[in-house]
């Protein structure tokens, strides 16, 4: 497996809910450039700004993802 990118660590146990909730591995996801929740692939051209990408590594939700959970701004 080729690493792509690398996920903001998180503890363990938050990790093993992560997962539980989504039925994704999220370091992985992160890893290999996949969204947890749409398995799209992620390029880091395709986020609006540094911030964005950046939430990618937190939370593995690609541009799309992250605009349909948070809304996008209207600035």
């Amino acid at each position: 497996m080729k690493k792509t990118f690398q996920a903001t660590p998180k503890a363990p146990a938050i990790e093993s809910l992560l997962t539980s909730i989504t039925g994704v591995d999220r370091v992985k996801s992160v890893e290999t450039g996949t969204c947890v929740s749409c398995g799209g692939d992620v390029l880091k051209t395709s986020f609006r700004d540094p911030l964005s990408f950046k939430e990618f590594t937190i939370s593995g939700l690609c541009q799309p993802c992250q605009d349909s959970v948070f809304g996008v701004s209207e600035d």
